[in-house]
């Protein structure tokens, strides 16, 4: 059944989609040069070297994290735009982004540790990471609010289709 929807227009989906895309494309291309900077990184500063492995490991889950919030995202554009957002599926890439999210949160945490372990930060460096968390839990608890409204809609779209 379709209901004539308001859409998005196709080219503030086109931008949106390909803005994604160059996201995407600059979280691979981090994930490719980040083994030669930690390299090289542990090379100049050879007292933090042992830090090169567990920070270079958190550095990719996170990045990893952030390319499956993008797919989760464009997927959800792509299917905004279709006018099917309003499907169970939708449900589920809105819980796997927030799962990345609150996955991102626990690997700041587990960063400032490592680094805090190492004694190789600085307090300003602990000021990112704090910011980073606030921000990390600030959208997830965004994304949650809008996910119980996505729920309420598929509910009340549902309820509707049996009733016509």
């Amino acid at each position: 059944m379709d209901f004539d929807l308001p859409r998005p227009s196709r080219s503030l989906v086109i931008i949106t989609q390909a803005l994604l895309g160059v996201l995407f494309l600059a979280g691979i291309g981090a994930l490719v040069v980040l083994p030669g900077v930690s390299a090289d990184l542990a090379e100049s500063l050879p007292e933090y070297s042992d830090l090169r492995g567990p920070l270079l490991a958190l550095a990719i889950a996170f990045i990893a994290l952030a390319l499956i919030a993008l797919a989760m995202i464009s997927l959800l554009v792509h299917r905004i735009y279709r006018g099917t957002v309003l499907a169970r599926a939708s449900l589920l890439w809105v819980d796997v982004l927030i799962a990345s999210l609150a996955c991102a949160v626990a690997l700041v945490v587990t960063s400032f540790v490592v680094i805090s372990n190492g004694q190789a930060g600085s307090p300003f460096l602990a000021l990112i990471q704090v910011m980073v968390v606030l921000v990390l839990v600030v959208v997830g608890c965004v994304t949650l609010v809008l996910r119980s409204l996505l729920r309420r809609a598929t509910l009340m779209r549902a309820e509707l289709e049996e009733v016509i």
